[in-house]
């Protein structure tokens, strides 16, 4: 899911710029979240025992509120900033979620169909992009390799710059590995194609279609912003024998992740999977809609066995999941069956479990 210093791609990102400011944790909604409260907070002390380390923040909503949010240990090792809920970090590919809801919105207006051909929107299609529709695309059954991978077979490090355009590029010069639409195999490259479908449909900077459609509406303090130091941003580090080094990569892909914000702001979001604020009723049933079986793929990423639909895993109980890795930056999205409660924790390290701690907040609050 934007594998860890691993998973991004290239070409002309649009920078959203600085974010204005994050919202406030919200008030705790009833008496007796206290106890919910002080389970929580060992939660996350389990997860971060130093505090003189990179960390980790989560935060949990309910119906659109935020009624638990907290950081532990620290943003930036070289100023001491500590992790707070206000601290901003790359959501990595927890951001694929906005990029299918985008052409599912797309969709529903018309201006586009899940089973059109990748060719339509291509000026000079290769004839295998015929054969993939935009619903291989998002449910992961192109067969198309990873952009990543890709990059790297032609000599493109993680540290060389590379963009959205190099990424598309080395994706068209390729070709699906197996029958499109036959099997889920999970490749960043198909999001990046995404992307490039909205902009060449709205006539937009991808960036600047979600912000009208999705984050202004909704009031949410999100940017999609690869490679880029905003105020408030976490770094992120690798760890060896307890020596902490920067990690940060000058890859700016989008579509597959790049979204920029904190927890908080990532469990309010999550009520749209209740309300249908943003698309209503026919883009929640086209969430899940045609979700594909992914058996084990996922397994060794602690993810569950279930469907993958529009940019979300659909578990077996209903509930939605998707884990985002980058750079060092390592995220978990859980929302409950009955989409009521929400939670996201997120890392500027690798943390031991943060799957398992989203799932313990999971059961804290959603009871």
């Amino acid at each position: 899911m934007r594998r860890t210093v691993s998973l991004c791609a290239a070409g002309s990102a649009v920078i959203m710029g600085v974010l204005s400011g994050f919202a406030s944790p919200q008030a705790h909604a009833a008496a007796g979240d206290g106890d919910r409260d002080r389970r929580s907070a060992a939660v996350l002390e389990q997860l971060v025992p130093a505090t003189d380390a990179p960390g980790c923040a989560a935060a949990v909503g309910r119906r659109g509120d935020v009624v638990w949010e907290e950081g532990r240990g620290k943003a930036d090792l070289a100023t001491g900033r500590d992790i707070t809920p206000k601290t901003v970090f790359d959501m990595a590919s927890n951001s694929k979620q906005f990029t299918a809801d985008a052409v599912l919105l797309l969709a529903g207006r018309g201006q586009l169909t899940l089973n059109a051909p990748l060719s339509d929107f291509l000026d000079h299609p290769p004839a295998w992009t015929r054969d993939v529709t935009l619903g291989d695309l998002m449910r992961h059954t192109s067969g198309i390799p990873d952009y990543q991978d890709l990059l790297e077979a032609k000599g493109v490090k993680l540290t060389d710059p590379a963009g959205q355009q190099e990424a598309i590029a080395a994706i068209l010069a390729s070709r699906p590995q197996e029958p499109p639409g036959k099997h889920f195999a999970y490749s960043n490259s198909n999001y990046v194609l995404l992307a490039h479908v909205v902009e060449r449909v709205t006539g937009k900077p991808f960036a600047a279609f979600l912000q009208q459609e999705f984050f202004t509406p909704l009031h949410l303090s999100m940017s999609v912003s690869p490679a880029a130091d905003l105020p408030g941003k976490a770094k992120s580090y690798d760890e060896k024998d307890g020596a902490y080094t920067p990690n940060a990569s000058p890859w700016k892909q989008y579509g597959d992740g790049a979204v920029q914000t904190t927890p908080g702001e990532l469990v309010r979001w999550a009520d749209n999977y209740r309300t249908g604020r943003i698309g209503g009723q026919q883009l929640l049933d086209a969430v899940t809609r045609g979700a594909v079986d992914v058996g084990d793929a996922l397994s060794r990423r602690g993810v569950e066995a279930g469907r993958y639909g529009a940019g979300i895993l659909v578990l077996p109980d209903k509930g939605l999941v998707h884990r985002g890795d980058w750079e060092q930056f390592h995220s978990t999205f859980e929302v409950s069956p009955d989409r009521n409660t929400a939670v996201t924790v997120v890392c500027n390290t690798e943390a031991p479990d943060s799957f398992r701690a989203a799932k313990q907040l999971m059961d804290i609050w959603a009871g």
